[in-house]
């Protein structure tokens, strides 16, 4: 943006950035860029620019969530602080946020219960659904605003004027969102529309607008970006580095080239695809905490109203040890809360354990006492009882009908086939919430599906230098420690000492 009075530059932008910046003509500009390379200022700003070039203007954002959201108006607001004496000189300057208020909601939830609607009745995200947050410029006497709203069709139907798709990848209904606007955009020439994300996968309408040739794609890398002056820090030592080294420093290397280098991971063999998490994803819902319990996690944890379940996948030092909590709702699994331990030894993980284990609601805890399991299972179960129940990963457990449903045929199967399928059966059905993070994320998506020349579907979990897919397990684990009144559960029946081992017979099937 430029000051016509001497022609300086009031916002400064890269080159990657100008161009877009600029566009004032292409009806559709769809945005594959990097994370972490000023795409949401970019866009703020273009949108900022929108209502000063016509006045009165509405520009649309629907976000993937209300993070992310509050994040693109700070950046509005922010444009907008930084041309100040422009634009005092041609109108005033407002900004709001505005919410649906407490008693809308209330009255919102008790009409929903009046009508039996239970999509509605305890949905995490509600108080995002209501969200209305808005910047609002006036040039000449009319207001232009700036609106940003949640993702999903309903509201993609009611705006009128330009569009922001922010974060495209990773909307739920993408291509039903696209269904819902692109009449609109069809209605006047004058309205354009920017989609921008990084990749999520190819099973989203993202994927096809960026490879299909049919709109404009200005695609940015992150090493595009560092050779024009974007710099890269090491997140241990903040010291600069390269795209090379940040590469090679980087956990999960088909994560990171999804994220920053443009390209979109293979999701081909996942158990898991990126869609069906990105369905499970729900903004603000869950805490997750590293090391050690937060005291709004625990709050939290101690107000739910209906049972929970806890799943413990137990780690050293390669892995981490992984705590998850879901409370169930009917046959929602809603995750509200996990620990995440690592290189901490099992005595101050029991113990981070049983600040959770005081809470009533919790009815049941599945740990992984595979190995180094072992230990924490026999002493959290002497503490704290028949809440504590082991699983054994090398046992065989009789075949579940949803395993039958992939194709075995065999009466029994390994455990972790049994519960990982009962958690893709969750996912697939839509009954499993959890907060959204890139972590969790990449390690979901970790188990393959290995289909055997024979045509049989078996698991496989991947380990790579981020671990083994210790937070799919928690998950995997906790669904089983609900489902232990099922067709199997697992126990541990009498140990008998052999020397100084401990040997234990695992399994007991109850009918």
């Amino acid at each position: 943006m430029i000051n016509g009075a001497n022609k300086t530059a009031l916002i400064k932008f890269r080159a990657y950035q100008r161009g877009v910046f600029w566009n004032r003509t292409s009806r559709v500009v769809v945005l594959h860029w990097s994370r972490q390379i000023g795409k949401s200022f970019t866009l703020a700003a273009w949108a900022v620019d929108r209502l000063l070039t016509r006045p009165g203007r509405l520009v649309t954002v629907l976000s993937n969530s209300r993070d992310n959201g509050m994040e693109f108006i700070r950046k509005a607001a922010e444009v907008c602080e930084q041309m100040g004496e422009v634009m005092r000189k041609q109108g005033a300057v407002t900004s709001k946020i505005m919410d649906f208020t407490s008693e809308e909601i209330a009255r919102r939830t008790e009409e929903a219960n009046r009508l039996g609607d239970t999509d509605f009745i305890g949905r995490p995200d509600l108080e995002y659904e209501c969200m209305r947050m808005e910047i609002r410029i006036t040039v000449g006497g009319k207001e232009g605003r700036i609106k940003v709203l949640a993702a999903n069709p309903r509201t993609a139907r009611g705006f009128s004027g330009d569009l922001i798709l922010d974060e495209f990848a990773f909307h739920q209904d993408s291509w039903a969102i696209w269904e819902a606007a692109e009449p609109i955009l069809s209605s006047n020439q004058d309205f354009l529309c920017r989609i921008a994300s990084t990749g999520n996968g190819k099973h989203n309408a993202f994927f096809k607008f960026c490879t299909n040739g049919e709109f404009e794609v200005s695609r940015v890398t992150r090493t595009d970006a560092y050779k024009l002056g974007c710099k890269i820090y090491d997140f241990k030592t903040g010291k600069e580095i390269t795209p090379e080294e940040a590469r090679a420093r980087s956990a999960d290397k088909a994560a990171y080239d999804q994220n920053y280098e443009c390209a979109f991971r293979n999701e081909a063999s996942a158990l898991l695809t990126l869609e069906l998490i990105t369905r499970a994803e729900r903004d603000g819902e869950g805490i997750i905490c590293d090391q050690d319990w937060s005291q709004e996690s625990l709050d939290r944890l101690k107000s739910c109203q209906f049972p929970l379940y806890s799943g413990y996948d137990v780690g050293r030092n390669r892995d981490f040890s992984v705590l998850s909590v879901f409370e169930k709702i009917g046959q929602q699994f809603i995750m509200r809360g996990m620990l995440r331990m690592e290189d901490m030894r099992l005595p101050e993980q029991q113990w981070r354990l049983g600040q959770i284990m005081k809470f009533p609601r919790l009815r049941r805890v599945c740990i992984d006492m595979t190995g180094l399991g072992l230990g924490l299972f026999e002493y959290s179960r002497k503490d704290f009882g028949g809440r504590i129940v082991g699983v054994d990963f090398r046992k065989t457990v009789p075949t579940t009908e949803n395993v039958q449903s992939s194709g075995t045929k065999t009466n029994t199967v390994r455990v972790t086939e049994a519960m990982a399928t009962e958690l893709l059966h969750l996912y697939e059905q839509g009954h499993i919430w959890h907060p959204c993070e890139d972590q969790l994320r990449a390690d979901l998506v970790k188990p393959e599906k290995l289909i055997t020349p024979g045509g049989r579907v078996s698991i496989a979990a991947t380990r790579d230098e981020a671990g083994h897919a210790d937070h799919f397990w928690s998950f995997a684990l906790a669904v089983e420690a609900a489902q232990g009144s099922g067709p199997f559960q697992y126990e541990p029946v009498k140990a008998a000492r052999e020397g100084v081992g401990l040997r234990m017979e695992r399994r007991r099937l109850v009918i």
